[in-house]
């Protein structure tokens, strides 16, 4: 395998395409592991997305539960992770994509209809004034 050059953007919508991947397989520990990873890597931005709301609405809450049990060894040895968790970790590390790139790609905007789709969200988490991406070229 040649070496691959690469973004923090490219990297983390690598990642995030994959843990919708995943997901769809039903690897739940794999897509929370992949899109909290895409998450940490987008910078900040001064759009409002799903964490930011999150954290406000909800500051006692610990929305990072199960993104710190899979990564370390601390913790009950056992969990139950719904398919709501790894939603919701994908959905806020797509909102984040798309708050500082103002961009998408086709496989975010098909994970968000497939979300409402599933009664996970209640509305597209992707607005429609960012329907695709430009793709970068070295892009999967």
């Amino acid at each position: 395998m040649a070496d691959v050059e690469t973004t923090k953007r490219l990297s983390a919508m690598r990642q995030i395409k994959a843990a919708i991947e995943h997901l769809y397989k039903g690897q739940l520990e794999c897509a929370i592991t992949l899109a909290a990873a895409g998450e940490g890597q987008l910078p900040e931005s001064t759009v409002e997305y799903l964490f930011r709301l999150l954290r406000r609405l909800r500051p006692q809450e610990d929305f990072n539960l199960f993104i710190n049990w899979l990564k370390h060894p601390s913790g009950p040895d056992k969990a139950t992770i719904s398919e709501f968790e790894a939603v919701l970790i994908i959905a806020r590390a797509i909102q984040k994509f798309v708050a500082a790139y103002e961009a998408s790609c086709r496989e975010f905007n098909e994970f968000s209809d497939w979300a409402v789709a599933q009664g996970h969200m209640p509305r597209p988490i992707i607005e429609p004034r960012y329907p695709t991406a430009k793709k970068p070229t070295t892009a999967r």
